[in-house]
C-alpha cells in the first residue's frame, strides 16, 4: 500500500479546530468572507496546545482563530453532512498549507505572521481592545499550571480580584456596544474565570461579589 498523497476527506484536521489566522488571510475579512463573529482571540500568554510537541505552553504570540461550534472546537465552517469545508474557495493559508501526510509547511507557519485583533479591526473598539490589556493582562498560566496544587493564598486573592475586574469590564463594553457573545469572544478573548477553570478553580456571585473557589 502506498504512502498517502493527496487529502481523504476524513475531517479530522477541522474537527480537531479552526485555524489560526496570518496575514495574508487579511483580505477574506476585510471583503466580509469571514465576519469576526466566527473568530476567538487567544491572548498572548495562554495556554495553548502545541501541534508539533502536543504540550500546553503559553502562547508566544496573540492567536486570533476560527472559532468552534458549540463546545467543541470543530471548525465552524466544517460541513459535517456534506464532510467538507464550507468555505473551501476562500479558505484561510493555514488550510491550504495542511496535509496531515506532510506537516512541514504547516508546522512552519506556527505561531509566525499571525493576526491579532489590532490587524483586523479600525474603529474605536480598538482603543477599548488596549484598555482591556491594560486592566486586565493575561496571569501567568504556566506557573498556575507547574503550581496548581501549591499557589499561595495571596496569588489566589490576586487571581479573585482579576477575575472581577475582566468580568466587570466585559459586562460595561457589551452593553455599551451591544456586542453579541461571539463579537465578545473575539475583542477580548475568553472570560479569565474560564480559562482558570482546568486549574480547578470556579466562579460563586453572591452580593454582588465575586469569589474564586478552589478544588
Amino acid at each position: 500500500m502506498g504512502l498517502q498523497q493527496s487529502c481523504k476527506r476524513c475531517g479530522s484536521c477541522c474537527k480537531e479546530g479552526g485555524p489560526a489566522l496570518h496575514t495574508a488571510d487579511l483580505p477574506l475579512l476585510e471583503s466580509g468572507k469571514i465576519g469576526i463573529d466566527k473568530l476567538i482571540t487567544l491572548r498572548r500568554g495562554e495556554l495553548v496546545l502545541h501541534p508539533e510537541t502536543g504540550e500546553l505552553q503559553p502562547a508566544s504570540t496573540e492567536i486570533v482563530k476560527i472559532r468552534g461550534k458549540g463546545r467543541s472546537w470543530s471548525c465552524y465552517f466544517y460541513d459535517e453532512q456534506a464532510n467538507g469545508c464550507g468555505i473551501y474557495g476562500f479558505r484561510p493559508v493555514a488550510c491550504e498549507a495542511l496535509k496531515c501526510w506532510d506537516t512541514e509547511k504547516i508546522l512552519g507557519m506556527v505561531e509566525k505572521d499571525t493576526l491579532t485583533r489590532f490587524d483586523i479591526v479600525d474603529s474605536p473598539l480598538r482603543d477599548v481592545m488596549r484598555e482591556y490589556e491594560q486592566l486586565c493582562p493575561s496571569p501567568d498560566f504556566a506557573y498556575i499550571a507547574e503550581n496548581r496544587q501549591n499557589i499561595s493564598a495571596i496569588l489566589k486573592k490576586e487571581l479573585e480580584e482579576m477575575v472581577g475586574a475582566d468580568l466587570q469590564f466585559r459586562t460595561r463594553q457589551v452593553k455599551l456596544h451591544q456586542l453579541k457573545l461571539a463579537d465578545e469572544l473575539f475583542y477580548f478573548g475568553r472570560p479569565l474565570f474560564q480559562l482558570l477553570q482546568p486549574f480547578g478553580a470556579r466562579v460563586v456571585e453572591k452580593a454582588m461579589e465575586i469569589t474564586l473557589l478552589w478544588d
